[in-house]
């Protein structure tokens, strides 16, 4: 491998690597975000804390799912993007 090839390679692994660190911590506060507190909002039947009939932590536990969801793309499209911009073939 040439001393520039190295560089470029340090760089996108550097770059890779950032970018997974920022995905994971945002799926992190995410998850703890939004399930954690989801089971101390447990709602019995007849209590104030419901939607459409489900219970408000049941609708905060979709939506970090959705969001997960959403993560999933977007870092996924951010790695493309990544590969692209350093000429990383799969």
């Amino acid at each position: 491998m040439s001393a520039l090839a190295r560089v470029d390679y340090e760089r996108y692994k550097r770059a890779f690597m950032l970018a997974t660190l920022v995905f994971f911590l945002v799926w992190l506060a995410i998850a703890f975000g939004l399930h954690l507190p989801a089971k101390s909002l447990y709602a019995p039947p007849g209590s104030p804390a419901r939607i459409n009939g489900a219970p408000l932590n049941w609708w905060m536990i979709q939506v970090s799912i959705a969001l997960g969801v959403v993560l999933a793309f977007a870092y996924a499209f951010t790695i493309n993007k990544l590969d692209e911009k350093y000429g990383i073939e799969a």
